[in-house]
């Protein structure tokens, strides 16, 4: 009879040192999955944050040209057309609940990230919202207004 449970006690042995084996390898895949979804949000929202401040200070610069020519404006900025391999928009609002009015929000759905920049300008800024990539800051009508070029 005490042959028979020391044969049991290496498979028993064996089977504990796979499962908690798997437990912990499990539990590292989730903790770094965590870890790395959370490192591409914050990420993102600084990519975002730096493409805001470059629009926002092209349409400062559109502005000041409004206001000194008058003639013809136009500001071109070339961007990237994602934000860590995320398509994003960028949204002029003018709503009263931003930082400025108007402001900027950039927005990305995966990771749902959204970012607001403010923006200095005399010259009214038209609402509107354009995709990712190149824009150009024209002004039309007396006021400036973003495309997608």
């Amino acid at each position: 009879m005490a042959d028979v449970e020391r044969g049991v006690s290496p498979v028993l042995a064996y089977t504990l040192t796979i499962g908690i084996g798997t437990l912990l390898v499990a539990g590292l895949v989730v903790a770094a999955g965590g870890y790395v979804e959370n490192q591409r949000e914050l990420t993102t929202e600084r990519e975002l944050e730096v493409i805001g401040q470059q629009v926002s200070a092209d349409i400062a610069a559109a502005d000041r040209l409004a206001r000194t020519d008058g003639a013809e404006v136009e500001v071109t900025r070339t961007l990237q057309s994602r934000s860590v391999g995320a398509q994003y928009t960028i949204e002029v609002v003018d709503d009263g609940a931003g930082p400025t009015e108007p402001y900027l929000r950039l927005s990305t759905s995966s990771p749902d990230v959204t970012v607001e920049v403010g923006v200095v300008s005399v010259t009214p800024v038209g609402e509107r919202r354009v995709g990712g990539g190149d824009i150009v800051v024209v002004l039309e009508n007396g006021q400036l207004e973003v495309y997608s070029a």
